[in-house]
């Protein structure tokens, strides 16, 4: 049996250990690393909040969702609309349905006047991604609460008293020790009501108590539909210098199929 020569046994020990050393170097530089993100950062995570984002934080998370974020599902396809026709083909949650085009231009008519007005600045999660749709409660009642829900949204998106119930900025972390500042103003627009006969948005202040926010009396809510930006967006419109592209889309992906509840508040702001 030949016996390996001494000097190269040797060597190979010592390779080893050196290998044995880097590893036990690199793994305690990656535990001192570690050591010192959680002392430099410790205290802003255990103060974070994960509902709230700065006004720069939203901004980078919308740059990314416009570029490389996912689209919503099954949205609208307008060509219909831009073809020159009245209505066109939609669905929700499978069941396919014939809309106006007058509901996309009002729609469009009311996401642009929301970022003129500054009451929003961008469509996604972090500011505003879906709108509630209402009607008044004494319409309910007697045209719209035996219906189907088959049949109610098809119904509804031809209703000239339809309102979209917009709520802004919700995540947007409050910052109450520069009241006079541009996000303090996007961040007091929270509820916003859109109409759909031709009427300007009405945007509903914070309540000055701090208590909640107002939105309107004597309205029942009976669907709604998702909004997202995305560059491969179906819809297109221009808010001042901004080119905004966007999905709408009646198939809720966070939820279950909305369902018709009255809307419980105290008073509408003047």
């Amino acid at each position: 049996m030949a016996i390996e020569p001494l000097h190269r046994r040797l060597n190979g020990l010592s390779w080893s250990r050196r290998s044995v050393e880097v590893c036990m170097f690199d793994l305690k530089s990656l535990v001192i690393v570690a050591f010192v993100l959680v002392g430099s950062f410790g205290h802003s995570f255990a103060k974070d909040d994960s509902w709230f984002f700065t006004a720069n934080e939203i901004a980078n998370a919308y740059r990314y969702q416009q570029q490389f974020g996912a689209r919503l599902h099954n949205p609208i396809e307008p060509r219909a609309c831009l073809h020159g026709r009245m209505e066109f083909s939609a669905s929700s949650q499978g069941r396919p349905f014939v809309a106006p085009c007058r509901f996309l231009s009002e729609t469009v008519r009311q996401l642009r006047e929301l970022l003129e007005s500054g009451a929003a600045k961008y469509l996604f999660p972090l500011d505003v991604d879906y709108a509630d749709l209402a009607v008044p409660g004494d319409l309910y009642e007697s045209k719209y609460k035996h219906l189907s829900s088959g049949e109610l949204l098809p119904a509804l998106l031809r209703e000239p008293a339809l309102v979209a119930i917009y709520h802004t900025a919700l995540h947007l972390q409050p910052e109450p020790s520069n009241e006079g500042s541009r996000t303090n103003v996007w961040g007091e627009k929270r509820t916003v009501l859109g109409f759909f006969h031709g009427r300007p948005n009405q945007l509903l202040l914070r309540q000055t108590d701090g208590a909640g926010y107002y939105e309107p009396e004597g309205l029942v809510r009976v669907g709604g539909f998702g909004i997202l930006s995305h560059f491969l967006g179906e819809l297109t419109f221009v808010a001042g210098e901004t080119v905004v592209t966007f999905d709408l889309s009646f198939d809720n992906d966070r939820a279950a199929a909305p369902t018709a509840d009255n809307i419980t508040v105290s008073a509408a702001a003047r």
